[in-house]
C-alpha cells in the first residue's frame, strides 16, 4: 500500500510567490505598451512571453511543493507460511575459496548467489541461514523478510567466519548437520521442514546409517544438497600462485550423493539450478499463509521538487540570454 502525505502542508503558501513577479511583469508590459503607443513604435515581439510566464509560475510552485515535504509512505505486508521453515546451510570452510582461475568466482561466491536465487523461488516460506564447517552455526533464524536474508548472506557469510574448531586439512564435516535435528533449529509449529545444503562436499567421513536413521525420524527434514565445485579448481594465493596446501577431494560428488541417499534427500550439481529449484518448491509445497508483519518505509520527494525548480529557472535565464 502506498500513501502520499505532506509533512508541512502549510509551507505550500510559498507557491503563491509567483503572484508578485507575475503582477510586476504584466504591469511593466502595460506601461511599456502605453509608451510604445504614444511614440508610435511597433509592438514588442511576444514569442517568449508565454515561456517567461510559465517559468515565473513554475519556479515558486516547485519550491513551495518542496517546502511542503511530500512523502510517499509504503507499507509492505509479509505474507508467510506458518507451517514451513527452510534453512540454507552454506559451507564456509577454506576449500570454498577455490576457483577455476585466480580471477574466477569462488565456490563460496557461487554458493551465496545460488542461495539468493533459490530463496526467491519460495517467497512465502520463512528461511534462515547457517554456516557449516566442522560445526553448524545459525546466522539468522527463519524470517519471511528477503532483505534480511540477503543482508545476512552479504555481511555475515565468509570463509572461516567463524573458523572451524579443528585444524585439519579437511574442515567440513557433514555429520555436523545433525544439529538441525537435535538443537531446535526449527520451531515446533514447522510441520514441513526443509534444509538446502550448499557445499563442495569435501567432508570428513560420516556414519551414513546413523545419519539416515536420524533424519528419517519424525518430524522429517527434507534435505536438498547442491554441490559447488569441480576437481580442477584450486585455491589461489594473492599473487595468483596455487596454494600447495590444498588438494581437491576426488569423488566429492559421491560424498554428497551418499549423504542424500542415506537421508532420503536429493543431490544436485551447481549447474542443475532449475532441477534444484523444482525440488525445493516441491519440498515446500503449498500451505496456509498468514500476515506475519508489516513494515513501513518513506520516500522523500522534496529533493526532486527542488531539483525540478532549476529547469524553468534555466529556461528563463536562457530566454533572457544571461
Amino acid at each position: 500500500m502506498t500513501h502520499l502525505s505532506f509533512l508541512t502542508p502549510e509551507a505550500g503558501l510559498l507557491a503563491l510567490g509567483f503572484v508578485l513577479p507575475l503582477v510586476l511583469m504584466l504591469e511593466g508590459e502595460r506601461r511599456s505598451n502605453v509608451v510604445r503607443a504614444a511614440l508610435r513604435l511597433p509592438d514588442q515581439a511576444r514569442g517568449g512571453r508565454a515561456l517567461l510566464i510559465g517559468c515565473l509560475v513554475a519556479i515558486p510552485v516547485f519550491l513551495g511543493l518542496g517546502a511542503m515535504q511530500p512523502t510517499i509512505d509504503v507499507e509492505t505486508r509479509y505474507v508467510t507460511r506458518n507451517d514451513t521453515e527452510v534453512w540454507f546451510v552454506i559451507d564456509t570452510s577454506l576449500s570454498m575459496v577455490a576457483s577455476a582461475t585466480p580471477t574466477s568466482a569462488t565456490r563460496l561466491e557461487r554458493a551465496t548467489q545460488t542461495a539468493l536465487r533459490l530463496r526467491a523461488e519460495i517467497p512465502q516460506a520463512p528461511a534462515g541461514i547457517a554456516s557449516l564447517t566442522d560445526r553448524l552455526l545459525p546466522h539468522v533464524f527463519p524470517t519471511p523478510d528477503q532483505r534480511v536474508f540477503a543482508a545476512t548472506i552479504r555481511s555475515s557469510i565468509g570463509i572461516d567466519q567463524p573458523p572451524p574448531v579443528t585444524n585439519g586439512l579437511i574442515a567440513t564435516t557433514l555429520a555436523s548437520l545433525t544439529a538441525l535435528k537435535t538443537q531446535n533449529y526449527y520451531s515446533p509449529a514447522a510441520k514441513r521442514r526443509v534444509a538446502v545444503i550448499l557445499t563442495d562436499a569435501e567432508s570428513q567421513p560420516f556414519p551414513a546409517p546413523v545419519m539416515g536413521a536420524l533424519f528419517r525420524r519424525s518430524p522429517r527434514i527434507r534435505l536438498i544438497f547442491i554441490r559447488v565445485g569441480g576437481p580442477r579448481e584450486r585455491v589461489y594465493l594473492r599473487d595468483g600462485a596455487i596454494d600447495p596446501k590444498y588438494e581437491p577431494v576426488h569423488g566429492a560428488h559421491r560424498i554428497a550423493r551418499a549423504f542424500a541417499t542415506a537421508t532420503e534427500g536429493k543431490a544436485f550439481e551447481e549447474n542443475q539450478f532449475d532441477a534444484a529449484a523444482r525440488a525445493l518448491r516441491g519440498a515446500v509445497s503449498k500451505g496456509r499463509t498468514k500476515v506475519e508483519g508489516r513494515e513501513k518505509s518513506r520516500i522523500a520527494l522534496a529533493p526532486f521538487a527542488v531539483a525540478l525548480a532549476f529547469v524553468p529557472l534555466g529556461l528563463m535565464l536562457w530566454q533572457r540570454n544571461l
